[in-house]
């Protein structure tokens, strides 16, 4: 890892959590798009020195995900640098998005949801 611990990109902030897991939070955005993904990559990189983490994604706020956001987030390339993914969602609006994306999607990487 490199000395870096806090990198802000358009859609939120990475940073360590904890020394494996990578903590992305999402502030008010109106979508989550394919651009915010790479930069959460290239930030997670850069923090990582291209190692692979668990990841803890935090969304307060009801975001828009765009299909073609979910099916390359639940792919092989997204999931280069993750071991697994914990999303927090405290809306039911988050949480019936974030069923339909492990249910359809089928990540390729262990993915759950939980309210806090």
């Amino acid at each position: 890892m490199n000395n870096l611990d806090k990198i802000q990109i358009k859609a939120g902030t990475v940073s360590f959590q904890e020394e494996d897991i990578v903590r992305y939070q999402i502030d008010q955005t109106d979508e989550i798009s394919l651009k915010n993904v790479e930069e959460y990559l290239e930030a997670v990189r850069n923090l990582g020195g291209g190692k692979a983490f668990s990841n803890l994604v935090v969304m307060k706020e009801f975001i828009q995900v765009g299909n073609d956001h979910r099916k390359y987030a639940a792919g092989e390339e997204s999931n280069m640098y993750t071991i697994a993914d914990a999303f927090v969602l405290n809306s039911m609006a988050l949480k019936l998005v974030g069923n339909f994306y492990i249910r359809y999607n089928k990540p390729v990487r262990p993915t759950r949801i939980f309210n806090n």
